[in-house]
This record gives C-alpha cells, sequence and structure tokens, in this order.
C-alpha cells in the first residue's frame, strides 16, 4: 500500500463525516418538527374527542335529520385517498402508505373508481405505475392548518356530493409508538354515526337538524385535521428514525475506514524503515 491508498480512504472519510453532519442536522430538524406536532395532537385528541361526542348525542336526539353525507346504501364507486409525504428520507414510509392504497384499490375491484395522491412523493409513484389518478395535492411542506385541511375536506365532500363517487376511504401512517409507525385505512364518507343512549334530556337552540347541518361540515374538518396531524406525526417520526440510523451507519464507517487508514499508514512506515535499513547495510558492505 502507497500514499495514493492512504490519500483514497482519507477522502472517503472526509466525505462520510460530511454526510454524518447533514444526517445528524436533518435529525435535528425532524426532532423539532416531531416534538410540535406530538403537542398538536395531543391537544387536538381532546377536542375531536369530545366534538364527536357532541355530534353523536345530537345524531342521537333525531330521526328527522337527512343528509346526503350520512351511510344509507352499500357504495358502488370509491375514491381512494392516499395520504403520505412530499419528501423523502423517511425510510420506507411513503412506500408503506401507497402500497397499502394499491392493495386497497385491488380489493375494491369494480368500485375503485381512482386515486387522490395527497403528496409529491405518492403522485409521482403512481404516474409512474400508470394509475388511475383523477386529483392530487402536492407541495404541503408545512405544519398543516386548519382552514387549509377544511378546504380540503370541503373539496372531497363537493366531489361526494356531485356523486362522482358515493364513498371516500383515506390511507394514512399513524403513529403507534415514537419507533413503529403504521399505515390503515378510514371510512371518510358517507359517515356511519354511532348513536349513543343517554338518561339526560337535552334542549337544543336551534333545533337538532338545523344545529348538525351548521356542524356537519365541521365535523368531517375536525376529523380530516386530526389525520393529517397523524399522518405529519408518522412521517417525521420515520425521518427522524432514518436520519439516526444513518447517523450510526456513518460512524461506524469512519471508526472502520480509519482503523483502515491507520493499517495502511504503519504498513507504509514499516515499509519506508526497511528500505532505509536495507539501503544502509548495503552501504556499509
Amino acid at each position: 500500500m502507497g500514499r495514493g491508498t492512504e490519500q483514497l480512504i482519507k477522502s472517503k472519510i472526509r466525505s462520510i463525516s460530511s454526510t454524518m453532519h447533514i444526517t445528524r442536522a436533518m435529525e435535528m430538524v425532524a426532532t423539532a418538527k416531531l416534538n410540535k406536532l406530538q403537542r398538536m395532537v395531543k391537544n387536538f385528541y381532546d377536542y375531536e374527542h369530545a366534538f364527536s361526542e357532541l355530534f353523536s348525542r345530537v345524531i342521537s336526539t333525531t330521526e328527522e335529520f337527512t343528509s346526503g353525507l350520512i351511510y344509507k346504501k352499500e357504495p358502488k364507486r370509491t375514491l381512494v385517498v392516499v395520504l403520505a409525504g412530499d419528501m423523502g428520507l423517511c425510510g420506507s414510509y411513503n412506500n408503506d402508505v401507497i402500497d397499502l392504497g394499491y392493495k386497497v384499490a385491488h380489493d375494491l375491484d369494480e368500485k375503485f373508481a381512482g386515486f387522490y395522491p395527497v403528496g409529491a412523493r405518492v403522485k409521482s409513484r403512481m404516474l409512474f405505475d400508470e394509475k388511475n389518478v383523477n386529483r392530487s395535492l402536492i407541495n404541503v411542506y408545512s405544519t398543516p392548518s386548519y382552514s387549509d385541511v377544511q378546504s380540503f375536506a370541503n373539496e372531497l365532500t363537493n366531489i361526494y356530493v356531485k356523486e362522482e363517487v358515493d364513498s371516500v376511504k383515506i390511507v394514512h401512517g399513524y403513529p403507534k409508538n415514537p419507533l413503529i409507525q403504521l399505515v390503515k385505512v378510514e371510512e371518510f364518507l358517507p359517515i356511519k354515526p354511532v348513536k349513543i343512549k343517554e338518561n339526560a334530556i337535552y334542549d337544543y337552540e336551534p333545533k337538532a337538524e338545523e344545529l348538525l347541518k351548521a356542524i356537519l361540515p365541521q365535523y368531517l374538518g375536525t376529523k380530516m385535521y386530526r389525520i393529517m396531524l397523524e399522518s405529519r406525526v408518522a412521517e417525521q417520526s420515520s425521518r427522524q428514525n432514518a436520519m439516526r440510523n444513518a447517523t450510526e451507519n456513518a460512524k461506524e464507517l469512519v471508526k472502520d475506514l480509519t482503523l483502515k487508514y491507520n493499517k495502511a499508514r504503519q504498513t507504509y512506515i514499516t515499509q519506508e524503515i526497511i528500505e532505509v535499513t536495507n539501503g544502509s547495510e548495503a552501504l556499509k558492505d
């Protein structure tokens, strides 16, 4: 081994160290975003639970409320919304979500009416796979705002009301724990309200039917916001874990290459000593 080998190893060490700094920085960014999202999810879960309970209580008090958004019959045309990320570097998370979306479409068979990808990664892969993509929503990098999510929920509702489809399913990721992110399917439309029986009697002002018409869009927006937050938490958790693993792998590579470099350097030094010694002995003779 000569100086060329040593220089090559040193170049690899510098390159991997530079990459390690990037992955560590990305891990810190993902951690900061994740902490913010986790606080939002924790606070919003309580709100969504209370709002859903209110919705169920109100709809349980009346049999006269009619709406096209309430489940009545078995759907025949289902739109599959696949919600993942706009960016990569989050392990297999995006592909896991997309793969489940494909499975849902396959299981629906003739009832499948097309995909609605949310996220640049989802859209690009579906176009590459030549899937039936009706609409798309991409480049939503920031933390989701309630107003934007409500607009998206209203768009899906309009698609349903116009009878383009009679069912909307959403495929998205959710955090089981900080290390494990799973994917699930949720029925978004039509609504299947869970009626509850209570001994207490409530009087509503305005009437229950008018109140339901007013809170129905907000109920869907609340559900969509929770789905969006869960999806973002799962994405950032996956990215944090992926960048942490990349940093640890880079450390191991640097350690191994440093050992290899020291061995090569020691071999070169030993060879030079031997050459000098042999030359000295030759001069003596």
